[in-house]
């Protein structure tokens, strides 16, 4: 019986959570150095966390030195995202890390953004106390709604989070450092609208951050808005684009029944990382959706040699036994 393609097809998850299962050890290497964006100064004994894109999402998790500075030994080949945190930051998340089986990357250099300050740099007395943050005097109530936030957004309790950064944001809507807190709570809570809304802010007042571009990206794509992703996309900075990025905007455009264009951005997905069972799997599932199920036929045998034992490669086997 041929089977149908359906082309409701979810947004990639790109949280990683780690399993017991240890199949992301392998023989290749990854470095860098943690350091202030700011300032530009290293952030000492920041935390590393490394997750896979396949299989268990397994990795490891371990610490930079006194300058900032790590080393990871015995990663598998594949496509890793990663995250990086240190108190008084903002944590970072970067996905779509390519290793190649015996091409060894450059140091990464990873700035971590400030958390929005809410220490005192100028106090009065009872009962006005004021504090100064970014540079504007706030009442200690605001500082305590950020700490507050800022504590909350660590500890993934998005709820809280969104509920002390409105009430800071109020009283500061141009600090920008507290908006981008806001969207990433709101987007954490599930208010997608709402985090779009912060995140656009955010962009705004800073078009040329990659970072920030391809966060609206994504939250963009995720609620279905594929056009205004798009124009982000096409004015990110050389180098800003992710995996995941891509992978999501090719998804969005097979749901829109675009698949011709789908498959221009998973062929860019493939060459970032060719070891990556992902992007030749949307390829081949674009490729059924335009009509040329023979040509999807190669990407779907590539799935099952890289990832035999991934959902995808299952998946990739039954569409073969229809391709005749």
């Amino acid at each position: 019986m041929k089977k149908t393609f359906i082309t409701a097809i979810a947004i990639v998850c790109v949280a990683a959570t780690a399993f017991a299962s240890e199949d992301w050890r392998g023989n290749n290497r990854l470095a860098g150095t943690v350091v202030d964006k700011a300032t530009g100064k290293p952030v000492p004994n920041a935390t590393v966390k490394l997750r896979i894109q396949k299989g268990s999402n397994g990795g490891p998790d371990f610490k930079a030195d006194g300058n900032g500075k790590w080393a990871i030994l015995g990663l598998s080949s594949g496509t890793w995202n990663m995250d990086v945190e240190a108190p008084g930051y903002v944590v970072r998340q970067i996905g779509g890390i390519a290793i190649t089986e015996g091409q060894r990357l450059p140091p990464m250099k990873i700035e971590l953004e400030p958390q929005a300050p809410a220490q005192a740099e100028s106090a009065a007395e009872p009962p006005h106390e004021e504090v100064r943050v970014g540079g504007q005097a706030v009442s200690k109530d605001i500082a305590d709604a950020i700490e507050a936030g800022n504590a909350a957004l660590n500890a993934k309790n998005y709820k809280d989070a969104v509920t002390n950064y409105e009430k800071a944001s109020a009283a500061m809507p141009t600090f920008m450092p507290i908006k981008l807190a806001l969207a990433r709570s709101y987007y954490g809570a599930n208010q997608l609208p709402k985090a779009i809304a912060a995140m656009t802010e955010v962009y705004n007042s800073a078009p040329t951050n990659g970072d920030y571009g391809v966060l609206l990206a994504n939250m963009l794509l995720e609620n279905g808005q594929l056009d205004k992703a798009q124009e982000i996309i096409e004015k990110l900075p050389e180098g800003a684009l992710t995996m995941d990025t891509l992978l999501n905007t090719g998804i969005a455009m097979m749901n829109k029944k675009q698949p011709a264009a789908a498959v221009g951005y998973f062929n860019k997905a493939i060459k970032m990382d060719p070891a990556s069972h992902l992007g030749y799997y949307y390829r081949g599932l674009a490729l059924i959706q335009n009509g040329k199920p023979k040509e999807a036929k190669p990407d779907l045998q590539k799935v099952v040699e890289l990832a035999p034992n991934s959902q995808e490669a299952g998946e990739a086997k039954e569409y073969l036994k229809s391709i005749k």
